[in-house]
């Protein structure tokens, strides 16, 4: 077992540099006030202490004493002593999600009303509800793949852009899954925050699911099957998921499908900070606080300053 003094340390030791002024303030006001200084120069010590009157019993705590302990407590406090980690706690606020929404002409078939497009839109704002006040990106993909928003956590401003996007607004038609899951992966990245994908889609070229085979894509991700709930997934789709290792949840008439969605993308989030846990020190240097307070109080003593 590891001992306490093998992880014993400071988070911000650069405080402790406090520690020598507050030392040096506290030896001259000391020898400022010791009246006996003088007399030791002269007088044989064991003497002394049989001459001197009042330097015993209550007055040997003196205000400049506590003063000197209290700076040198606050001292350590803000150097932040830690000698254990624990999980971050704002883990699970931390990871994103990366919606995915496929933009083709084949997502304007009407064999799921209105359209395989609309009711993948209805499908992402009942999402956004879910994850109210979590982080949450959105990117369009057909031919070539495009950050529409970058993680954020208004719901409001991915809703708004959402019903917007149509087919007519992207430059080639087509199915670009591998740049778009990548572009996913460099969003994430660059924020230097945790997540997942969440691909809307009806269909995977053969083409895209044998180049995820040469991609280096590690993003965890979940697809939802734009087709009627009793049509068999798409073949290609299929193959995709199997390559990332990811589900394939299919389309339904009630909330049932984001429910799984948003749980999934939870059991995502815990597992990541599962993984990352132990990587944040704890800050003992709270724990000093009612110690402070207690020394503080000392300063109330009636005749504590003034005699």
């Amino acid at each position: 077992p590891r001992r306490f003094m093998d992880d014993f340390h400071f988070i911000r030791p650069l405080w402790l540099l406090l520690a020598f002024p507050a030392l040096l303030i506290g030896y001259g006001l000391w020898r400022h006030q010791d009246r006996t200084a003088e007399w030791r120069k002269i007088i044989d010590q064991q003497l002394l202490e049989h001459l001197i009157v009042g330097e015993s019993g209550r007055n040997r705590l003196r205000p400049i004493h506590l003063l000197l302990a209290t700076w040198l407590i606050c001292t350590i406090a803000l150097a932040g002593p830690s000698w254990r980690l624990e999980p971050s706690p704002f883990a699970d606020d931390e990871a994103g999600l990366i919606v995915l929404l496929k933009v083709s002409e084949s997502m304007m078939a009407n064999d799921v009303q209105p359209t395989r497009l609309e009711r993948a839109k209805h499908k992402i704002s009942d999402l956004l509800e879910l994850r109210e006040g979590a982080s949450t990106g959105l990117i369009a993909y057909s031919g070539s793949a495009h950050l529409v928003m970058p993680l954020t956590r208004d719901d409001r401003i991915v809703s708004t852009m959402i019903e917007d996007l149509t087919p007519e607004l992207m430059p080639v038609d087509g199915d670009a899954l591998v740049e778009a899951l990548l572009l996913a992966g460099n969003v994430l990245e660059k924020s230097g925050m945790p997540g997942s994908a969440l691909v809307f889609a009806d269909n995977v070229t053969s083409l895209q699911a044998k180049a995820l085979l040469n991609a280096d894509i590690r993003l965890p991700a979940q697809f939802l099957s734009m087709q009627q709930p009793d049509a068999t997934v798409d073949s290609g789709l299929q193959s995709a998921a199997s390559v990332l290792e990811a589900p394939v949840i299919t389309l339904t008439v009630d909330p049932g499908d984001v429910d799984r969605i948003a749980n999934r993308a939870q059991t995502s989030i815990q597992s990541v900070a599962a993984a990352d846990e132990g990587t944040r020190w704890l800050d003992a240097g709270y724990n000093l606080l009612p110690l402070l307070a207690f020394l503080m109080l000392m300063w109330s003593r009636k005749g504590w300053l003034v005699q």
